[in-house]
């Protein structure tokens, strides 16, 4: 028996609620820039009353052997 195929995930504009003409805050293209050339570590985003008001990146450094 074969496996199932697994769909591609939805692009964002086809997520449920998400509306294509609304752009991205400051705050939002923020927290994407601070994953986007992440290779290892964390970003954590605090919200108060429903606003981004801190990033915190930490970002590890893998060295070879």
């Amino acid at each position: 028996m074969s496996p199932l195929p697994v769909p591609d995930p939805a692009p964002p504009s086809a997520l449920p609620g998400a509306d294509a003409a609304v752009p991205l805050s400051d705050a939002e293209r923020a927290v994407l820039d601070a994953v986007r050339d992440l290779a290892y570590g964390q970003v954590e985003v605090v919200v108060h009353s429903s606003r981004i008001v801190q990033i915190t990146r930490s970002q590890k450094v893998r060295l070879g052997d």
